[in-house]
């Protein structure tokens, strides 16, 4: 097939400048594919390496090729599908589902990507929301019980069912090439390529449609701001359901000829870093804050034994961090990538102090998802600049574009911006809209502002914000991010909390919710864990000592942000979170507000006289 372009006009709102043209270079993905496998110059370099706590898998690229077409190839001859079907993957990241999802794009089918970690049924809400007719399971999907109920559910619905059983997908042993270019010249730049099972814009559950062209803008686009070549080393820790780790994880070191490690096992991610000379680092904020921690503390240990690390750490901190980089074994490391959530500003200053370039990155599912990073130190706080192919604006509660430094809603531009939700048109229309440039925008839901140079802040999640009775708005992130750093604080969590005043009005307030960081409360009070647990005041005084502490050092708080210790609540487990390691805050809000309305129940069933509480063995009420 001949090179296709496309060609976009996007405007250029916050720059107020002259519509720039875009130009895409391949067709489709299926182009893209077969493009980036000729450019690269040893196709038995490993492609793909996968390195689990339970396996160890590498795909070179001529494997890939191979074995994707020979999938494509299968279901187009023998799976019973047709050309359009969507067909879900469910799995963690291992070598067969980089063959079954380019497998998929080849033989012209769209895959459904499905967090391997939802339910039985919550896999079965999304194979009915979609229409798919195909599943691709992978065996060490959860429990024995959980696969027979899909399995049982795809034979009642006429779903074909395809178990990843670690040997090849299929039992061809050739391709049908000439079927296989029939089906790329068929493949239009506006057809959906990957359905995406997100929470959307809007907090419930989405599928979000990407287009072929949705998602090569934003590869073209990503390429040119981080300038990977063949000679990248891309590691990495996220999931290839997420569109992050699809895109990135995946696709982006693809296209460039790069090579991608995906790791889970997150105590060795410095020795594989080292060891498998990794030159571009991702990661969610999580990991990094637990990095400049472990590098704060070893610094200030050594300070205490050594004058010249003291004097150094104040006057050359980036030839300390040299030198720290060099003992580590990272000097090839090209910089740190963060996304999928907010970072924390002071692991951003520890890193950016010693020499280590940490860039933060921002985007949506909707955006597919990259919108670019900041890669300058005088610009921390920033998440940068857009990508080529992607424009942003900030708009007020009339849609209205505003000047720089104005906040309001970010919205977000251009040839990347997704098709929609699938057979949901009203949360489409809610969520994306299309300008009289022909321009398509998505109101993302998050609240920022631009700087004049067009650097990007953010501020919040517009659900999220706390709105106090004096009228101050709290951003939940922002104080979390400060508030991190206290050093008795593993993971903080910040919701709001509703009440009633004394004239009926609801009036909300700050509810801070810690898990502490145990092991260093052990060392520090020479006591176990289990005895911690009994002495709960104790433990809730000095995580509290250690966030007074931080807020009185922090300089980014506000009066009205700072926490009060009433606020404080200890939370002993670890949080749910989702498989980019994000909390899921609307649990905790939700749970707040059951836990609030059973009080509000008991307290006024007790004033009759007619009311015994009751606790199930979870610890719910009833």
């Amino acid at each position: 097939m001949g090179k296709a372009t496309l060609l976009y006009v996007l405007a250029n709102h916050w720059a107020g400048a002259d519509n720039m043209e875009t130009v895409l270079q391949c067709h489709n993905l299926i182009e893209l594919f077969h493009q980036s496998l000729t450019k690269v110059t040893d196709s038995d370099k490993v492609c793909v390496e996968v390195i689990r706590a339970d396996r160890h898998e590498t795909l070179t690229f001529r494997q890939l090729k191979a074995r994707s077409e020979i999938f494509a190839t299968w279901l187009l001859r023998e799976s019973g599908l047709v050309r359009g079907d969507k067909i879900a993957v469910v799995s963690k990241n291992r070598a067969d589902w980089d063959v079954a999802f380019w497998g998929s794009v080849l033989a012209g089918m769209v895959p459904v990507l499905i967090d391997p970690e939802r339910g039985p049924q919550g896999v079965i809400t999304h194979l009915q929301a979609t229409d798919s007719r195909g599943l691709v399971l992978a065996d060490d999907y959860t429990e024995e019980a959980a696969r027979r109920e899909l399995a049982d559910f795809c034979q009642g619905q006429n779903v074909r069912l395809l178990i990843m059983a670690g040997g090849p997908l299929c039992p061809l042993n050739s391709p049908d090439l000439a079927g296989l270019e029939a089906v790329a010249r068929g493949t239009a730049s506006e057809d959906t390529a990957v359905i995406l099972c997100t929470s959307g814009t809007t907090g419930d559950p989405r599928e979000v449609e990407l287009t072929h062209a949705n998602l090569i803008a934003n590869l073209e686009g990503s390429i040119r701001k981080v300038d990977l070549t063949q000679a990248d080393v891309l590691g990495h820790i996220l999931p290839p359901h997420h569109s992050f780790g699809m895109t990135v994880g995946k696709m982006l070191a693809l296209a460039a000829g790069a090579t991608n490690i995906y790791t889970n096992k997150y105590r060795e991610v410095a020795d594989l870093i080292r060891d498998r000379h990794v030159t571009i680092f991702i990661a969610i904020p999580a990991l990094y804050t637990t990095l400049a921690k472990k590098l704060d503390d070893g610094v200030n240990k050594q300070k205490k034994q050594s004058r010249m690390v003291a004097l150094l750490d104040r006057y050359a901190p980036k030839l300390l961090g040299r030198k720290m980089r060099k003992k580590l074994g990272w000097t090839q490391v090209r910089f740190f990538l963060s996304g999928a959530a907010p970072m924390p500003r002071w692991v951003l200053e520890s890193l950016w102090r010693r020499g280590f370039r940490m860039y933060e990155g921002y985007g949506t599912t909707e955006n597919s998802p990259v919108y670019g990073f900041n890669e300058r130190s005088d610009r921390i706080g920033s998440v940068g600049q857009p990508i080529s192919t992607l424009s942003t604006k900030i708009v007020d509660e009339d849609n209205r574009p505003l000047p720089p430094h104005q906040r309001g809603e970010i919205c977000l531009g251009g040839p990347c911006i997704a098709k929609g939700y699938y057979k949901n048109a009203k949360a489409t229309e809610a969520a994306i809209a299309v300008d009289e440039h022909g321009v398509r925008w998505l109101r993302t839901g998050d609240l920022g502002y631009l700087d004049e140079e067009g650097n990007l802040y953010i501020t919040g999640r517009k659900k999220y914000l706390i709105i106090l009775p004096g009228g101050k708005n709290v951003n939940p992130e922002r104080v979390e991010s400060a508030l991190s750093e206290a050093r008795f604080v593993k993971d903080i969590l910040v919701v709001p909390s509703r009440h009633e005043d004394s004239n009926g009005l609801m009036e909300e307030s700050v509810r801070v919710l810690v898990q502490p960081a145990w092991e260093i409360l052990e060392i520090q009070t020479g006591r176990s864990r289990q005895e911690l647990l009994s002495q709960s005041q104790l433990v809730k005084s000095l995580v509290w000592e250690s966030v007074r502490d931080c807020q009185q050092r922090n300089k980014h708080l506000s009066s009205y942000e700072k926490i009060a210790a009433h606020n404080l609540e200890i939370h002993p487990g670890d949080f749910l979170k989702t498989s980019t390691g994000k909390v899921k805050r609307d649990h905790y809000i939700n749970l707040e507000h059951l836990e609030a309305k059973h009080t509000r129940i008991a307290e006024y069933m007790a004033s009759r006289g007619s009311y015994k509480p009751v606790r199930d063995p979870a610890g719910a009420g009833s």
